[in-house]
């Protein structure tokens, strides 16, 4: 139940209390919704006069026994009944025999003497026909919704209930509220109930007949230029139409008044209209329609003659009563939705403007230059229905059958006019009482209009009723929300109670219930954080000892989840002002000193609150960030603004206290709750980051009822809930299943993207992959080795996969940009290869006509970019396991990048890159965090892809960051961004490797200065100090302190390799890492030798992992063995061709000669201690003038994808290594470059390209041979 629902629960009858004639008696406390005498006991029925409103000069008894027998009756079919009788002059006519005008017009007469010359009934007569007052039309309406939308009691006891004049109608006993509502809104009489009802709402006449208030109507439409018409008739019948029409009336009715997204407050919401002179045309309408209405009303309801625009024409409805027409109305879900979208009809307001600004746009759809124009627009859609119901009545009489409940869309929309009208009278009754030169005169005694006496209690009932059909706006809200505040302020006054003080002020409920329409409404602004602050201060007032203590848990809860659903609808700006940084403020300090008082209910009640009401209070809490553990971080679903708060520790604690008492109690009674409200819980618990022991088996609780009662979970439970057990870390593989069960083939279409993708995330997130991996790799894998449809379906997960993508390749354009990177962030996190996916996606966003990436935030792109990685990394994987059966011709780096092309296409994959590089450039990358600047550079690395302008931004802004206090780099962080510019040969500045070094060193000494503990505590893998070292040595520059931090972390002090494996808790050194520190101590010995970094005795021996557990640690970002490795013995086809046109020119080579350890250390005192034997190798060597010809295939070149401009860093390798092209030699060519050159031989280098752009020629190759070798100074 919604708080605007428990706000208008069912309540008790009015008593029906007379009181003197005349007599003012102090407005009753009730419920929005309550009082169905419609304001027994607060005001007389005796007479008002004719005009306001059809009241009797002598029927006072007559109204009051007609009231009570409305309030006896508990089913709508008899209220019905009770109206048309009371309706008709037929049926009691000596109540009102003495009724007539002052004008002595014999239509006034309803006495027994004119029954037999004229008939009067709602049918034929407008208003009630004279006969029923405001009092009853208000209580007949909320009666009926009351009794129409709850279970009935038994038929027993409605038999006992109801008058036997009542029970001409059959009762209706269907215990289904929806279809007892549906039965209503179906029936013709309740068609004619509304029409009257609003009819008199509008002041007419209760005398005039249908016939005469339509000729007014139609020369009023005339003289204004609308060519609508109504024909006179009369309403024959009354018959109900059978159940398989009403349940067609229903689904039309339903189309009508569907739920809607809040109103938002845009600059014309924001500020209040101005009165200005009226233009010619605006005067002419005001004019015709104020003299329609004289015709239309009796004259004591006319009698002004002002020719202002804004006169105040008396209302028929006091505030109570409107109250209650308002409530039912809403009830009734009735009126349709006011945000102008499909069959909704917009909200209609009296708006005085200029037609300079009605030609800018700024008048509202449905725009009315009076309250009389306004209310001759609602008796127009009164006589409409009214016409429909005619039509309906001659076909069956005339034996033409029925032609369906034709009324119902104007009924709607008629619904929507009256509330509309009454708003429009709220405003201005609110608007005078704000004027102080007017308040006097609308306090007095009979002055001003009556509905300006509502109570706080209405005025919520009126906001619940208007924000519950999305008919609000910010002008009624302001208003009436001024007007509470005004009315219910604070303070303590002399005169009663043992201390001679008595202490005024709001009630709990008319708090939340107001506060809860905002927030339903979605209408925010500046009155509206006055209210939020309001409260506070009410519930602070006196320390808490007037109201801070007498709210319930449903008002504690409903307040909480109305804050922080206004808060989540916070702009970045507003005309109004009311997003200024004084204002939001305001807003933060009024919604944290609430939340402190649901907290502290919590802890002291919390066995009071109901399972929703305890769901409701932890999202709130979650979704403003109040007492939120910024030690659990974030991730991509938890990246919000935080309320501010003057005590954070503080909140933190009454939170931490509260969550702790909340996890206790709820876990004894989960079975109790609700999916969504398990769902709300869990999700609030996960997204505020509270972890406890408490908190661990509440997780586990919610798990056990997911899998219990999946088929209760809706699509929005399954992937929210599943979300909030990964991000917990509650890894319960049978609650992930059951989840992932519903998300099937057949029910994929029912679930909305973020329902998908956090589902899918989740999945990833929890390590619970398809059991079949590759049962989507189209490219690398043959249909043969990939499971059938059959098999897929047999695993609920790998079923999941299928259909989560089967949609995102549906229907990209419904994702969001977070939902399409999170499901392609889950497929590689999971190892899930789906080429075609991701194909898909990639020319969604970078086709000509693509979506585009500007939109996508930091975190977005990086996700994403790593996401297209880690896919083509996985054909590692996909090789190892299927060997020869994967269609791969190229092995090592060179297959990532070649993967990623035969997925997506080489040109689809360089422009998403390329994008990419540029969305992030555009945005700043001062907004990427660390782990997205680090995510991202790894990704353009791992497929061999530059672009140099982004990595020159991102170098700056690491550097910049690395100097400067408050950001905290990661190990893995600071390791991977600087192996990403190694490798790909980026060229950085050695500044950046200078500033790194410092801040390792700082962040890696503790308390005992640095050790291998110490750097444990920020690099959690040793393979990241392994990178980090082989980074050095490609970049070349090895600052002290940082490479010995690099040999401390990865080999300890104490030359003891089963110390380092406890301080890491790992099982060795990975074989990659081994062959890393082996070129790094090459490099550094003849680089570097004034470091004095050696291995230690012995090495690697007992410093590996073992073959049985090789794989048992693998990182997935340990690319070092292929991106490094020097040692290339395969011999390709252009190998061979190059070695045989350098034989013919007399230059003697081998294919592949290896230079192994014992040369290294013998010719060059570089001591490798059981280094392999086989160390390094040169494509095509001649040992004897120690000349090698490296032929550098794709796999030695990274793709530029902009222009990278001419390098000013690492000059004399720069003129060897100039970029060809679009091509640039990667960072593992250079360092071995380096390496073989220290050894003294002279390199060459061959791009392949070259090679085969001669054709085959044999004396072309020949001479390019001779060309290169003429550049050695080794001949």
């Amino acid at each position: 139940m919604t708080g605007g629902e428990a706000a208008a629960a069912a309540a008790s009858s009015s008593s029906s209390s007379s009181a003197a004639p005349g007599e003012r008696r102090p407005p009753r406390a009730f419920q929005p919704g309550r009082g169905g005498g419609g304001g027994g006991g607060r005001r007389s029925y005796s007479s008002r006069g004719r005009g306001r409103g059809g009241r009797f000069d002598s029927d006072g008894g007559a109204a009051r026994a007609f009231n009570s027998r409305l309030t006896s009756c508990d089913d709508p079919s008899g209220l019905l009944s009770a109206f048309v009788e009371r309706a008709s002059s037929s049926s009691s006519s000596s109540s009102s025999s003495s009724s007539s005008s002052s004008s002595g017009d014999r239509r006034y007469n309803d006495g027994d003497a004119d029954v037999g010359r004229r008939k009067m009934s709602a049918a034929t007569h407008m208003a009630g026909a004279g006969r029923i007052n405001s009092v009853n039309f208000s209580t007949c309406l909320h009666r009926l919704a009351k009794v129409a939308t709850s279970i009935p009691p038994s038929s027993s006891s409605s038999s006992s209930s109801r008058s036997s004049s009542a029970s001409t109608s059959p009762p209706d006993i269907d215990d289904d509220p929806e279809r007892r509502r549906a039965r209503a809104l179906s029936d013709p009489r309740f068609a004619l109930l509304v029409c009257s009802m609003a009819e008199m709402a509008c002041g007419v006449d209760p005398m005039l007949t249908v016939g005469e208030g339509n000729e007014v109507l139609a020369g009023w439409t005339k003289d204004v230029g609308d060519a609508s018409s109504f024909s006179s008739s009369s309403l024959a019948g009354g018959a109900i139409v059978d159940d398989d029409e009403m349940e067609e009336a229903d689904d039309v009715l339903n189309a009508i008044v569907g739920g809607v997204g809040g109103v938002d407050l845009d600059a014309r919401d924001g500020r209040r209209r101005r009165r200005r002179s009226l233009s010619p045309t605006s005067e002419a309408r005001a004019s015709l329609a104020r003299d329609a209405m004289a015709r239309l009303s009796s004259s004591s309801s006319s009698s002004s003659s002002s020719s202002s625009l804004s006169s105040r024409r008396p209302f028929a409805f006091t505030s109570r009563e409107c109250s209650n027409v308002c409530w039912a109305l809403a009830k009734l879900r009735l009126a349709p939705p006011g945000n102008g979208e499909g069959d909704a009809l917009p909200v209609g307001r009296v708006t005085m403007t200029s037609e300079e600004e009605k030609e800018e746009g700024e008048r509202r759809a449905r725009s009315f230059v009076s309250v009389e124009e306004m209310s001759l627009d609602v008796l127009q859609s009164s006589m409409s229905v009214r016409m429909k119901l005619y039509e309906e009545a001659r076909n069956r009489g005339g034996g033409g059958g029925t032609t369906g409940q034709s009324w119902i869309p104007e009924l709607s929309r008629l619904a929507g006019r009256v509330l509309d009208l009454i708003a429009v009278r709220v405003i201005d009754d609110y608007a005078l009482r704000s004027s102080s030169s007017s308040r006097a005169a609308a306090d007095g005694d009979g002055s001003g209009d009556r509905a300006t006496r509502a109570n706080a209690q209405e005025m919520a009932s009126i906001l619940w009723a208007f924000a519950k059909v999305r008919r609000g706006d910010y002008e009624l809200f302001d208003a009436v929300a001024k007007e509470l505040m005004r009315q219910t302020a604070p303070g303590v006054v002399g005169g009663g109670g043992g201390n001679g003080l008595v202490v005024v002020g709001p009630k709990p409920q008319e708090l939340s219930n107001t506060i809860w329409a905002f927030a339903t409404a979605g209408i925010r602004g500046r009155t509206q954080v006055e209210l939020v602050k309001f409260m506070a201060d009410a519930l602070d007032a006196g320390d808490g000892q007037f109201f801070g203590h007498q709210f319930k848990p449903q008002e504690r809860s409903n307040t909480a989840w109305a804050l922080a659903t206004l808060h989540s609808r916070r702009g970045s700006s507003s005309a109004d002002g009311s997003d200024s940084a004084a204002i939001r403020a305001m807003e933060d300090d009024g919604i944290v000193r609430n939340l402190r008082w649901v907290a502290k209910s919590l802890v002291e009640q919390v066995g009071l609150f109901k399972p929703q009401e305890l769901s409701n209070s932890v999202w709130a809490f979650s979704t403003v960030g109040f007492g939120y553990d910024e030690s659990c971080g974030t991730n991509s679903h938890n990246d919000y603004v935080h309320v501010a708060t003057d005590d954070p520790a503080g909140d933190k604690a009454i939170i931490f206290e509260a969550l702790e008492v909340i996890a206790e109690n709820a876990l004894l009674r989960l079975d109790r709750f609700k999916a969504q409200e398990l769902n709300n819980l869990a999700w609030g618990f996960a997204r505020l980051g509270h972890r406890s022991k408490r908190a661990e088996k509440l997780f586990v609780g919610v798990a056990k009822e997911l899998t219990l009662r999946t088929w209760q979970f809706k699509p929005q439970d399954i992937g929210t809930t599943l979300w909030s057990l990964a991000t917990a870390g509650c890894f319960d593989f049978g609650a992930f299943r059951a989840g992932a069960s519903r998300l099937n083939l057949r029910q994929i279409r029912t679930f909305k993207p973020q329902e998908m993708s956090n589902t899918v995330w989740a999945l990833a997130t929890a390590g619970f992959g398809p059991e079949h991996i590759r049962a989507f790799d189209t490219t690398l894998v043959s249909s043969s080795q990939r499971p059938t449809k059959d098999m897929i379906t047999q695993d609920p997960i790998t079923e999941c996969f299928a259909a989560v993508a089967g949609e995102a390749m549906r229907r990209p354009h419904d994702f969001k940009d977070q939902e399409l990177k999170d499901v392609l962030w889950s497929f590689s996190k999971a190892g899930v290869r789906h080429p075609s996916l991701f194909q898909k996606i990639a020319k969604h966003l970078v086709a000509s006509n693509g979506r585009g990436l500007s939109t996508f935030t930091s975190q977005g792109l990086g996700n994403t970019l790593w996401s297209f990685a880690k896919q083509a990394q996985l054909s590692l994987e996909v090789i190892d396991t299927l060997g020869d059966s994967v269609k791969l011709v190229s092995t090592g780096r060179l297959a990532v990048y070649e993967t990623s092309c035969l997925d997506n296409g080489e040109p689809v994959i360089k422009r998403l890159f390329a994008r990419a590089a540029e969305a992030g450039m555009s945005m700043g990358l001062g907004r990427f965090t660390n782990q997205d600047l680090s995510n991202t550079v790894w990704a353009y690395s791992t497929l061999g892809i530059l672009h140099s302008g982004f990595f020159k931004q991102a170098e700056n802004e690491v550097v910049s960051r690395l100097r400067r206090k408050g950001y905290k780099f990661r190990g893995q962080e600071i390791a991977n961004i600087i192996w990403s510019f190694a490798t790909l040969n980026a060229r950085p500045d050695l500044s950046m490797v200078d500033a790194l070094s410092s801040y390792v060193a700082e962040q890696c000494r503790g308390k005992n200065g640095i050790d291998e503990y110490s750097i444990a505590r920020m690099f959690g893998q040793r393979q990241e100090l392994a990178n980090l070292a082989w980074s050095c040595a490609v970049i070349g520059r090895y600052p002290k302190d940082l490479m010995e931090i690099v040999y401390t972390g990865l080999l300890g002090t104490s030359n003891d390799p089963e110390q380092m494996r406890k301080v890491f808790n790992d099982d060795g050194l990975q074989k990659s890492s081994i062959m890393t520190l082996y070129y790094v101590q090459v490099a550094a010995d003849v680089e570097a030798p004034d470091l004095g970094l050696s291995l230690p005795v012995g090495f690697p021996n007992g410093w590996g992992v073992d073959e049985d557990c090789e794989h048992s640690n693998g990182n997935e970002n340990d690319l070092i063995q292929i991106s490094s490795s020097m040692l290339t013995l395969t011999v390709s086809k252009l190998q061979k061709a190059v070695s045989g046109s350098f034989n013919k020119i007399g230059f003697v080579n081998v294919l592949e000669h290896v230079i192994d350890a014992s040369e290294i250390n013998d010719e060059h005192g570089v001591k490798l201690p059981h280094s392999p034997k086989q160390f390094l190798s040169i494509d095509i060597a001649n040992v004897e003038k120690k000349i090698g010809i490296e032929v550098d295939g794709p796999g030695h070149f990274v793709r530029l994808i902009d222009d990278p401009g001419i390098s000013t860093t690492n000059t004399e390798l720069n003129q060897e290594f100039q970029d060809r092209g679009k091509n640039r030699v990667n960072g593992p060519t250079i360092l071995k470059h380096r390496l073989l050159t220290h050894l003294g031989w002279d390199i060459k280098h061959l791009p392949y390209w070259e090679f085969q752009e001669l054709a085959g020629d044999a004396d072309r190759e020949m001479r390019y041979c001779q060309r290169l070798l003429e550049k050695s100074s080794n001949l």
